[in-house]
């Protein structure tokens, strides 16, 4: 039992010890790639802050205003549709619709 506790602890240890010096934990931040990145970056034009319709978010929900797609609308009107048309009155002994 002693044994295998000391065996798990000396993986562990190894293990962290292994992932240390990984391209994750320490990457590179002269190499060509990241050059390149930077450049580009400092080349984008600079754009302003968005701003927002009524100050609660981006696209202005919690606003009242209504901002539906036209696939929203479509599938209202669909479903509109559906409860306008008549239905028929469920008899006992049959299932409900």
């Amino acid at each position: 039992m002693k044994t295998l506790l000391i065996a798990l602890a000396l993986t562990a240890a190894s293990s962290a010890f292994a992932a240390g010096d990984t391209q994750e934990a320490t990457p590179y931040t002269n190499s060509k790639a990241q050059a390149h990145g930077e450049e580009h970056k400092q080349a984008r034009p600079a754009t302003g802050a968005k701003k927002t319709k009524d100050g609660s978010t981006a696209r202005g929900e919690g606003s009242g205003v209504q901002d539906t797609s036209k696939s929203e609308a479509r599938g209202q009107d669909k479903a509109n549709e559906r409860e306008a048309k008549p239905h028929k009155e469920t008899s006992p002994g049959t299932t409900p619709k």
